[in-house]
């Protein structure tokens, strides 16, 4: 048996992921794997799914990187949170939140007590905040929702008042052939 095959010579490599700028492929994610201390000894390809399984969790950085610079995370981003309350969301705990790579209210709000230990004291009332948070954001969507539907409704009722009023009763004369 080799001593790599022990020590897991994949931990001593220097792996990233990231998007190509090349002509021919642009915007597509490659892997580059470097072998510390050896300079021509550079892999730089596309990325297939064995490279997703070998480097999870270099793979996953991209992933996470990648969401925050796209904006694509489902749910309330933190910033939103922080300039509703402003006084409890201060910038020092927002960056702590986002160094502990919360990034948005939802995770704060279902996170587990093992998770809220790593922010320390208050992480137990600082979900019960979120919480809070999530349900007065969501009473305020639903009833804009509410008065919208509302609006709508009342512009229909008044079109149909108008159509029936201009509508003659009884059954239309019947067209005369000439």
């Amino acid at each position: 048996m080799l001593d790599s095959d022990i020590a897991n010579a994949d931990s001593h490599l220097h792996v990233e992921f990231y998007i190509s700028e090349e002509k021919d492929y642009k915007g597509k994610p490659f892997i580059r794997i470097i072998v510390p201390g050896d300079k021509t000894n550079i892999v730089e390809q596309m990325v297939r799914d064995d490279h997703k399984e070998r480097f999870p969790r270099q793979w996953l950085y991209f992933q996470m990187k990648q969401n925050e610079q796209a904006g694509e995370l489902p749910g309330t981003p933190l910033r939103t949170w922080a300039e509703a309350d402003p006084e409890f969301i201060n910038a020092g705990r927002l960056e702590e939140l986002q160094i502990l790579k919360f990034q948005t209210v939802e995770q704060v709000a279902t996170a587990s007590d093992s998770q809220l230990q790593r922010i320390g004291m208050g992480g137990s009332g600082l979900r019960e905040k979120a919480r809070l948070f999530l349900t007065q954001k969501n009473r305020a969507d639903g009833s804009a929702e509410l008065e919208k539907t509302r609006q709508e409704l009342d512009e229909l009722k008044a079109q149909m008042a108008e159509l029936i009023a201009a509508r003659k009763p009884g059954r239309p004369k019947k067209e005369q052939e000439d």
